[in-house]
C-alpha cells in the first residue's frame, strides 16, 4: 500500500521514502487507486504561520461589540444593574446592527455576504425589549428573540486588502456620507443611551468623567482586542484615539441613534429618579457645600418654570419637539438661578463687582498704581 501525501505545492510525495513526484499524468482509469489508499495533505508550518500573523478573519461591527463589551463591564462592575448590559444595550446593539445591514439581514453591505452569530455571556438573556415595534415579525422575529451559540463564526467572500478587518475599507468609505455608522464616540452614546432607559443615576458628564480617569476603557482600547484580530489600515482611524469626545458630540450621537433605532418613549423620569432636578440638585449642592435651605428655592423656582414635569423630563424620541436634555447641566443651572434670584443678581451687577474688587487688589498692592485715582 502507497501512503500518498500531497504537498502545499499540490505535488505528491511518498510520506515512506519522502520522494516527491515531479511528473505526474492525467488518466481515467478509476482502478489506479485502490480504496485502501490514503492521501493526505501536510503542512510544514508556513501556511499556519502566515494564518496567525494576518489573524482571523473579522468585521468591524464584531470590533465594535468587543468594546461595547468591555464598556458594559466596567459599568457594572461599578455599580449598575446587570441588565444593563444582558437585556438593553445587548438590544439596543442588534436592533442597530439590524437596521443598518450589519447583520441579521437579508440586505447585507454591499459586495459583502456575511453571517454573524455574537456570543453572550448569558444563557438566559431576554433579547426582547418591551415598547421596541415598528418593523414587521419577519423582520425582528429571528434577530432579536432567538438566542445564539456561543462563540463568533464571520463567513465572507470579500476581503478588505487595505485594513486588518474584512470590511474595514468599505465601512471608512461609506462612513463619509452615513452618519449612522459606528465610531468610537457611538460606543459611549450607546452606554449612556442604555443607562438612561434604565433611569440609572449616570449622568452624561459623570460618564465621561469616567472615562478620562480611565475606569471606562475608551482611549487606546484597540490594544485590548483579542490578538486574532489584527488591526492596521483603515481600521485604525475607526479604533484608534488618543482624545476624549465632548459632551455635546455623546449627546448628538445619542439622539441620532435613537432617532435611527425608532425607539419608543423612554421610562419616565418622575420625582423618585435620581435624574429629576428635585434630587439631582440636592446632590450638587452637596458636592458643592451650599446650605441644604438653598433647596427650598431651588424647588420653588423648578415649579415655577415647569421644569419638574414628567412629560418635559422624560425622553421621546419620536416626539416631533422631543429632544434629549442635558440633566446635570439643567439642575447646575437651576441652583444658578436661584442663588442669581436670592442675591438679585443680573448679570451686569456681579461684573461691577468684580472690577471694583480688582481694583481695590491692585491699590492694595500698589497704593501709587494709576488704579487708585
Amino acid at each position: 500500500m502507497v501512503d500518498w501525501g500531497l504537498t502545499d505545492e499540490g505535488k505528491f510525495f511518498c510520506r515512506s521514502c519522502h520522494n516527491v513526484i515531479e511528473r505526474t499524468k492525467e488518466v481515467d482509469t478509476e482502478d489506479v487507486f485502490t480504496p485502501s489508499t490514503r492521501i493526505s495533505s501536510i503542512s510544514r508550518g508556513l501556511r499556519k504561520k502566515k494564518e496567525l500573523e494576518r489573524g482571523r478573519d473579522w468585521m468591524v461591527c464584531e470590533g465594535f461589540q468587543v468594546i461595547l463589551k468591555l464598556q458594559a463591564d466596567a459599568l457594572i462592575a461599578m455599580g449598575v444593574r446587570p441588565e444593563f448590559k444582558d437585556e438593553i444595550l445587548w438590544t439596543f446593539w442588534r436592533r442597530y446592527l439590524q437596521k443598518s445591514h450589519q447583520a441579521y439581514s437579508n440586505h447585507l453591505d454591499r459586495g459583502v455576504r456575511s453571517k454573524i452569530y455574537t456570543d453572550s455571556d448569558s444563557a438566559s438573556e431576554s433579547l426582547h425589549l418591551s415598547g421596541l415595534s415598528g418593523q414587521s415579525e419577519s423582520e425582528t422575529e429571528d434577530p432579536l428573540s432567538t438566542p445564539r451559540s456561543p462563540g463568533s463564526v464571520v463567513s465572507v467572500s470579500v476581503a478588505s486588502v487595505c485594513s486588518g478587518s474584512l470590511d474595514g475599507g468599505l465601512y471608512s468609505i461609506r462612513k463619509r456620507r452615513e452618519k449612522t455608522l459606528m465610531s468610537m464616540p457611538m460606543t459611549l452614546a450607546f452606554c449612556y443611551l442604555s443607562l438612561l432607559w434604565l433611569r440609572e443615576p449616570v449622568t452624561l458628564a459623570e460618564l465621561l468623567r469616567l472615562v478620562a480617569e480611565g475606569h471606562i476603557p475608551y482611549v487606546n482600547v484597540y490594544e485590548v482586542l483579542p490578538e486574532e484580530m489584527k488591526l492596521f489600515g483603515q481600521d485604525a482611524q475607526l479604533f484608534r484615539t488618543e482624545t476624549i469626545p465632548s459632551y455635546s458630540v455623546i449627546k448628538r450621537d445619542t439622539n441620532r441613534i435613537a432617532v435611527f433605532l425608532d425607539l419608543p418613549c423612554f421610562p419616565q423620569i418622575t420625582e423618585d429618579c435620581l435624574l429629576h432636578p428635585n434630587l439631582l440638585c440636592i446632590k450638587y449642592l452637596m458636592e458643592t457645600n451650599l446650605p441644604e435651605e438653598l433647596h427650598t428655592w431651588v424647588l420653588r423656582v423648578i415649579k415655577h418654570a415647569g421644569m419638574g414635569e414628567v412629560r418635559f423630563l422624560t425622553y421621546d424620541p419620536l416626539r416631533r419637539k422631543g429632544k434629549l436634555l442635558n440633566y446635570d447641566i439643567q439642575a447646575a443651572a437651576l441652583i444658578i438661578v436661584t442663588l442669581k434670584l436670592l442675591f438679585k443678581l443680573d448679570d451686569k451687577l456681579e461684573w461691577c463687582v468684580s472690577l471694583q474688587l480688582y481694583r481695590l487688589r491692585v491699590c492694595s498692592s500698589q497704593p501709587h498704581s494709576q488704579h487708585c485715582h
